[in-house]
């Protein structure tokens, strides 16, 4: 699709549930949502005075929105109301914000005889449980929670969250923030994708806790606010881009944290960051995705047939499907590379393997990776005919 959405990259999209619709985030500060069947513009979204960091719809009623922002807000838009103008061949509308959320990773209490703090940007958002949503922020694994029916300001003009989580008590030391949050489909789990490269899942009821375990692999590195996640529509793998060049998945099921059934990688490096979680919680550890791309991973979705999208900043996007039996996947990671046998292909690299592909030169051809279980090893292929063959361990 072409469209004439922005003039300058675009940092974030996200459809409505329905696949009607598209909100686009950019850094000229605006926000359009796009009809995709038609790629028109039907409304502009304008309010924020820095660059837009994401956009969501709220799942039950895709006419109200929530984005947020490196100018430190978050905002709430409805697409029926605060008409601000139209264009002028009556195209498209431009709306002004219902609700202003300033301040929304601002410290909850100013320390006294101190100069307040810079702008804390806001990062990552997403819709929760039924009419709140979940923000997080550069400086800190915190996630807050809001309720855009009621939604309460301090003295100082800031808003002020109905639930707020505690951080990993390991980050007391040294802080990382948040560049991605996913919801579970039945809204219970939020999993984040932090900047010390590790993913914690948290219960969206139980913020309070902190996060209740979490996912890591040697070659996730989340250094960079441009990689970011996604979870499979029906919950039980979460992907995540990656500065590494590859991409990786976990599998969320909580067998998969099971010593008894699924066994863990307990040898982290000494003084390594996961080793410093693996001692507070249960660390899953996931699969990575070589041979795929050659720069930056940067984003992961995943379709409603179960197919994962990968793009790169080496300007290919890759679509990872189910390989029956794990046949082909499993012949890719075993054999040579005889007669270009592995060229163009990506498979996933399970534990102990080596690399040996990364620095090869990707194509776009088609692409096979493998899903790791604790009982069986499904894998994922393109079919020569573009279905999709899903295989999934027998009880």
């Amino acid at each position: 699709m072409v469209s004439p959405a922005h003039n300058i990259p675009i940092f974030f999209n996200r459809q409505t549930n329905e696949r009607y619709a598209q909100a686009t985030a950019c850094g000229d500060q605006k926000i359009r949502v796009m009809d995709i069947t038609k790629q028109t513009i039907l409304h502009v979204l304008d309010g924020h005075v820095s660059s837009v960091k994401q956009v969501a719809f709220e799942p039950t009623c895709p006419s109200i929105t929530a984005s947020c922002s490196r100018d430190g807000t978050a905002m709430i838009w409805d697409l029926r109301a605060n008409i601000q103008s139209r264009s002028d061949n009556n195209e498209f509308v431009t709306h002004r914000p219902v609700e202003v959320i300033r301040g929304a990773h601002a410290p909850l209490t100013a320390p006294k005889g101190r100069a307040p703090r810079s702008i804390v940007s806001v990062t990552a958002l997403t819709w929760g449980i039924p009419n709140t949503f979940l923000t997080a922020c550069e400086s800190r694994a915190e996630l807050r929670c809001w309720d855009r029916r009621s939604i309460k300001k301090d003295r100082r003009g800031n808003s002020q969250p109905c639930d707020v989580s505690a951080e990993p008590e390991h980050h007391q030391v040294r802080p990382f923030g948040i560049n991605s949050i996913s919801i579970s489909p039945d809204r219970s789990m939020a999993y984040t994708l932090c900047k010390d490269s590790i993913v914690y899942a948290w219960g969206t009821r139980l913020l309070e806790h902190g996060p209740l375990h979490a996912y890591h692999h040697p070659e996730l590195d989340a250094s960079s606010f441009y990689v970011k996640s996604d979870i499979s529509h029906d919950g039980e793998y979460l992907a995540t881009g990656s500065s590494s060049g590859s991409a990786c998945i976990f599998a969320t099921a909580p067998e998969y944290l099971d010593k008894k059934l699924y066994i863990q990688k307990t040898d982290f490096p000494e003084g390594s960051r996961v080793q410093a979680v693996s001692k507070k919680m249960s660390v899953g550890t996931g699969v990575v995705l070589v041979r795929a791309h050659n720069r930056e991973v940067t984003d992961v979705s995943w379709t409603n047939k179960g197919d994962l999208v990968t793009i790169s900043d080496d300007y290919h996007a890759r679509c990872w499907r189910s390989d029956d039996k794990g046949v082909n996947a499993e012949n890719m990671r075993e054999n040579g590379e005889e007669n270009g046998r592995k060229w163009g292909w990506g498979w996933a690299q399970l534990e102990g393997e080596k690399n040996e592909g990364k620095d090869a030169e990707p194509s776009d051809e088609r692409s096979i990776p493998p899903v790791n279980d604790p009982t069986d090893e499904p894998d994922f292929q393109e079919g020569e005919d573009g279905g999709t063959a899903d295989h999934y361990p027998q009880e």
